[in-house]
């Protein structure tokens, strides 16, 4: 999960504190799906002190708020209030290492089954000072694909044809309502059995596609992806180690459009490293009273089964002969 640390200390005077006075700064991130069942927003507070802000940020009590918050989200129908959900401070005890403390972190959740077509409304309030910060999103709809063609009978995918050719092909869609970021993957599922041992163990390795944006959130935008099919067994010559002690199953590949909302794809371009000499740039949020990103995001999944002529590349091909796909 995405999180902000602020530290701002600019000055031309060598007299200036930067410690005083310290100004509440509330950073809130959350994404809203209505693929989930469980919903978080993370919330902290801005710190800044005299120590390096890496060391402090493995402080909890730098910007955790501890139980001071009421945290309520608001489901809107046609501008009409339909629900208020109440979050619950949640502790979670999986977050990975990273720039703040780990393993254990305080999120707010809720539980509901969020409507695509609806909007929710973000409302936070310091029980201690009254401030409050809110913000808003709608969701992105459900939109089709139309490319590979998905037959629920029987899904299959080809990555070469009957002459063992490898072509140029294409993800196509229709874009979804609300939806400006669209990042195409491709998942392949395999079984390992170790021979010796007889230990199996699923996996899977995500071969991602490039990214491409709506240029509007009304939807019903035909959007494309392509990809050399030679490629996806090439990526898989790159990242399956070579091991005669394991054989491997062949599983689904599965195709996964993930899409974000225009607030949120706003955000990334924003943060993305910059190659510019001009390293500035504008902070963006869409929190009112605060900081930080509350948008919406969808995602969109196909199982399919190999052909068996790429299953016959998979096995004795170029690329992956040496993996003992089977």
């Amino acid at each position: 999960m995405l999180l902000l640390l602020i530290v701002s200390a600019v000055s031309c005077e060598t007299d200036f504190d930067i410690n005083a006075p310290q100004k509440d700064i509330m950073v809130v991130f959350g994404l809203l799906s209505q693929d989930d069942s469980i919903h978080y927003v993370k919330i902290t507070k801005a710190f800044i002190g005299e120590s390096d802000a890496l060391v402090m940020a493995q402080d909890p009590a730098n910007s955790d708020y501890g139980d001071v918050l009421t945290v309520q989200v608001e489901e809107y129908s046609n501008g009409s209030l339909s629900r208020t959900y109440n979050c619950v401070r949640t502790l979670i005890t999986e977050k990975e290492d990273g720039g703040f403390y780990a393993p254990d972190q305080y999120l707010y959740a809720f539980t509901g089954d969020l409507k695509s077509t609806y909007e929710y409304r973000l409302k936070i309030t310091h029980n201690e000072t009254g401030k409050e910060v809110s913000s808003e999103t709608g969701m992105v709809s459900d939109f089709a694909v139309t490319k590979p063609y998905y037959n629920p009978a029987n899904p299959q995918i080809g990555f070469v044809n009957s002459n063992g050719q490898y072509s140029q092909s294409e993800v196509k869609w229709e874009s979804a309502k609300n939806g400006r970021l669209y990042e195409p993957t491709f998942r392949f599922n395999y079984r390992e059995v170790d021979q010796i041992t007889l230990d199996t163990v699923d996996m899977h390795l995500d071969w991602k596609l490039a990214s491409t944006k709506a240029s509007l959130l009304d939807g019903g935008e035909t959007m494309i992806s392509t990809y050399n099919s030679e490629a996806f067994y090439k990526f898989l010559e790159a990242n399956i180690p070579v091991d005669f002690n394991k054989s491997r199953i062949i599983g689904m590949v599965d195709l996964i459009i993930s899409v974000g909302g225009d607030e949120l794809s706003t955000y990334i371009d924003l943060n993305k490293p910059s190659n510019s000499i001009i390293q500035e740039r504008p902070a963006y949020t869409n929190v009112s009273n605060g900081i930080g990103i509350f948008s919406c995001r969808h995602t969109k999944k196909y199982s399919y089964k190999l052909s068996s002529y790429s299953v016959v590349a998979l096995v004795s091909g170029q690329y992956t002969s040496q993996l003992n796909f089977e």
